[in-house]
């Protein structure tokens, strides 16, 4: 990580147009070089989690995990810099099996293939930071030398993107990640609370996959973007704080990485990154369409619970996609949501629009509900 968080940190951005194996391998290895080379935490003997974003079982061509051939090109990569004990996991939304989690997403097959571990996140330790004393994170994150995260971008009904930085809260085990939205009930106290709790869970390295991305409501219901871009480096913040601009944001635009800023968790300013690479133009060219969560984020904090509630800005089953399973009334920490005579019915009062249920759902069965009043606000 950077000594000084005054200096400049290099982030690559490298072309790479599909996820073919021969190809991603040249164009990760590349990305890596351009990105200055892995920090010294990853040499030759060194015990390493991957982190990718498996947020619910879902095939990688939603978009809505990352791809697994990303994951399988760096565990190829780190192997031939002689590291061989090599680690995948990660802590999805709602209470999915693992075996169907690692299946889905194609974990399952690079495991096998590669002949590396799947760790599923169980087991936990208590950490804490300023105004947070109990945080449930990752027991067995300390057994290892470093941790590469390899997030999906997406965008996100509550925090408008989801990158390298929010990558980083999977490490937080379980359903804790859910009860801490009744802690912090609003996109803007949610997004300084996982910019607050990022500076306990920095990754060493990112490789951010970008090549398919997903735009409108993220990070689960939204459709994938095509992009072509593989995103490197060692400071997470400078990586998304490069990836917004996909979703045409400035950084300052992202609450999450302004407080991760405001606590010299990493950088964000252009004066502040170095970029390397030929995928910059199809960044700045992308246009991908943004989540409903501008709207959110225009409401007074004051009044947010009062306007979200008269605008019937709730969660809402799509029937047709509904198998009646359960997972988002066990995922919902307020109690709002029953599933009744194989019926979706959710108290509007007890809602905090956390989305939770909408992120842990596997079926695309529940979407955010549009009014006329959230049509006028956000256009």
């Amino acid at each position: 990580m950077l000594n000084n968080i005054n200096q400049k940190t290099t982030v690559a951005a490298v072309k790479c147009n599909t996820y073919e194996r021969k190809l991603l391998r040249l164009k990760i290895d590349e990305a890596i070089k351009l990105a200055g080379g892995f920090p010294d935490s990853i040499k030759a003997g060194a015990k390493i989690l991957i982190k990718p974003n498996l947020l619910t079982p879902k095939h990688p061509d939603t978009c809505t995990t990352t791809n697994p051939e990303i994951v399988r090109a760096l565990v190829r990569e780190l192997k031939s810099n002689g590291i061989d004990d090599i680690t995948i996991g990660d802590s999805p939304a709602g209470n999915h099996s693992w075996e169907k989690l690692w299946s889905k997403t194609g974990m399952q097959s690079v495991a096998d293939d590669e002949n590396v571990k799947l760790l599923p996140f169980d087991n936990f330790k208590i950490a804490s930071t300023e105004g947070i004393k109990r945080i449930p994170i990752l027991k067995e994150l300390n057994e290892f030398d470093a941790v590469i995260s390899v997030p999906k971008l997406k965008t996100h009904l509550l925090t408008k993107m989801t990158g390298a930085v929010k990558n980083s809260y999977g490490l937080v085990v379980g359903n804790a990640k859910s009860n801490f939205h009744g802690d912090f009930p609003s996109p803007r106290k949610m997004s300084d609370f996982i910019g607050r709790i990022f500076g306990l869970l920095k990754p060493d390295f990112v490789i951010m996959d970008a090549i398919d991305c997903m735009e409108g409501d993220g990070p689960n219901s939204g459709k994938p973007k095509h992009i072509g871009v593989i995103i490197a480096g060692n400071d997470a913040v400078a990586i998304d704080a490069c990836a917004c601009k996909v979703y045409g944001y400035t950084y300052s635009e992202i609450n999450v990485l302004r407080k991760c800023v405001e606590l010299k968790h990493g950088v964000a300013s252009k004066d502040f990154i170095n970029k390397t690479g030929d995928g910059w133009n199809l960044i700045a060219e992308a246009k991908a369409k943004r989540a409903k969560a501008d709207f959110l984020f225009k409401i007074p904090e004051s009044l947010f619970f009062l306007i979200t509630y008269f605008a019937r800005c709730r969660p809402v089953s799509e029937k047709k996609n509904c198998i009646k399973c359960g997972i988002c009334a066990n995922t919902c920490t307020q109690n709002a949501i029953n599933i009744s005579k194989k019926k979706f019915k959710l108290k509007s009062s007890k809602c905090v629009l956390c989305m939770c249920c909408i992120e842990a759902c596997p079926y695309n069965a529940i979407n955010l509900r549009s009014s006329s009043l959230w049509r006028k606000l956000c256009p």
